[in-house]
């Protein structure tokens, strides 16, 4: 069992990276919101040109384009978030995205290491199986160039990813009382 562990420590895992979403005209006034996502994958591409020369092939880059495509998530009741994204596609509202690493391995500080886009939602389907749960899925255009830092995540947001460890004594209690139960 050892052994497994050591060969996982230096993986980061799918579970660790989470999507953070915002309306970019609400930046001033909430915090990104989290989805009970299941899936997303990052994509940064460039175009290329094969110009053949006399000497070899010449290779011609086009501009950067980036997507977070298969944006899925559970749909909660009452669920903002999946509220936020379908009004964004409905009307064409420019949103922030973040994709955080939630390592504890990699904090620094406080924050966690992120990348950090504006763009659209291209696409929205909301999905209702006989025998599943609600969801819903999207993909998200990058406008310019994705950048790349640390974020801080909420105290709310941290709890909705994974509660803390908490004592087996009641929280008003200080523990500090040494009285025996009767």
């Amino acid at each position: 069992m050892a052994d497994n562990n050591k060969a996982r420590q230096g993986m980061l895992e799918g579970k660790d990276k989470i999507l953070l979403f915002r309306r970019l005209k609400d930046s001033d006034k909430e915090a990104a919101k989290l989805a009970f996502q299941t899936e997303h994958t990052f994509k940064l591409e460039r175009e290329t040109d094969a110009i053949p020369t006399k000497d070899g092939t010449i290779v011609k880059l086009g501009d950067l384009e980036g997507e977070v495509t298969g944006i899925e998530a559970v749909q909660a009741k009452d669920d903002p978030v999946a509220t936020m994204l379908q009004g964004s596609v409905l009307d064409g509202e420019k949103l922030e995205l973040w994709e955080v690493t939630v390592d504890e391995d990699l904090e620094d500080d406080g924050k966690f290491p992120a990348m950090y886009a504006q763009g659209y939602l291209t696409n929205w389907e909301a999905s209702a199986p006989t025998e599943d749960e609600s969801t819903y899925s999207g993909d998200f255009k990058i406008e310019l160039v994705p950048q790349f830092g640390f974020a801080t995540l909420t105290e709310e947001q941290q709890t909705a990813i994974q509660y803390a460890f908490r004592d087996t004594v009641p929280e008003n209690d200080g523990g500090g009382d040494d009285e025996t139960p009767s």
